[in-house]
């Protein structure tokens, strides 16, 4: 399955999206949440692969989640960078490495204050099926 490529290609779009930058600025996309970073900033969440093949062919279904961690200016802050995400990967036309993208969609969006942090993160949802 292609869930590395899928998730390099991400990062890569994230990275050089200037609505994105604009937001957290250069460098603060992460594999983990990082106790010690200073908002805002991204962070790559949960992600499920599963085989998505039917009689014509193999294929990929890539379920995955990006959340965007703001403390200046809450809910608000949170809101623009996780728009800012959704427009710069829903639909996108993303090259993989070893696969093709057959589409990537946004399919939810959801907010909250974090109890323990008082931070607010929202948890944007993505499909995406590739094909080898």
């Amino acid at each position: 399955m292609s869930a590395n490529a899928v998730q390099k290609a991400v990062v890569e779009r994230l990275a050089g999206d200037a609505g994105v930058t604009a937001i957290i600025g250069a460098g603060r996309i992460f594999d983990r949440l990082i106790t010690r970073a200073e908002p805002p900033y991204l962070v790559l969440g949960e992600a499920t692969a599963s085989d998505f093949s039917t009689g014509d062919g193999s294929g990929s279904e890539h379920r995955f989640e990006i959340e965007a961690w703001s403390k200046d200016n809450g809910r608000k802050q949170a809101a623009a960078l996780a728009d800012a995400v959704r427009t710069a990967l829903h639909d996108a036309d993303l090259a993989l490495e070893g696969a093709v993208l057959i589409n990537l969609r946004h399919e939810r969006t959801v907010s909250r204050r974090a109890p323990k942090s008082g931070l607010h993160v929202a948890r944007l949802r993505f499909r995406a099926v590739t094909e080898p």
